[in-house]
């Protein structure tokens, strides 16, 4: 069997649907672990619609990196331009999302995207990102960390009234 090819662009407005569904896909598989409830339905069915990621993909301060096998979505990374380091103001992007469907995880999609998110900070003249990690999810905490993002401080997801704590994390484009 042939190794699979992997490539990499800038989301146009018209991959929307794709970048929903990958993105319910990963958040539920990551965050539901113990089964759907309403409350769960409800902020996914939401907050990873069509529109709102044909929106955000439209942004100026958003940019998406792609990630597609055989012209199919299998993972994405998201930046946000206009958004503070709750740790460091001065690091004013971050990495909104890196998601990758559980197919493709240990491929090297994950550091291939935060190659290609360098690429895009550099030529903005950005040095650094920032991004936040649901403390519980020790996958990711070991794959940033074995990409050489350093800890910083904490910063809080807010669902139901709950306070989920996210660790930041600091990444030194190139």
């Amino acid at each position: 069997m042939p190794a699979m090819t992997y490539s990499f662009r800038k989301a146009l407005p018209e991959d929307a649907a794709n970048v929903a569904a990958l993105a319910i896909q990963v958040w539920l598989h990551t965050y539901a672990r113990t089964g759907i409830r309403r409350a769960i339905a409800d902020y996914v069915l939401q907050q990873f619609t069509e529109e709102n990621f044909r929106r955000q993909i439209a942004s100026d301060p958003q940019y998406f990196i792609l990630c597609e096998s055989e012209g199919h979505l299998v993972g994405y990374l998201r930046l946000d331009f206009e958004a503070p380091c709750p740790d460091e103001p001065d690091i004013d992007t971050e990495i909104v999302t890196l998601y990758v469907q559980e197919h493709f995880l240990g491929k090297g999609l994950g550091a291939k995207l935060l190659e290609e998110a360098d690429r895009v900070l550099s030529a903005r003249g950005k040095r650094h990102a920032w991004l936040g990690v649901n403390h519980q999810n020790l996958p990711a905490i070991r794959f940033y960390e074995k990409q050489g993002l350093r800890r910083g401080g904490s910063t809080y997801f807010e669902f139901e009234g709950e306070q989920h704590e996210n660790f930041i994390y600091i990444r030194s484009a190139g």
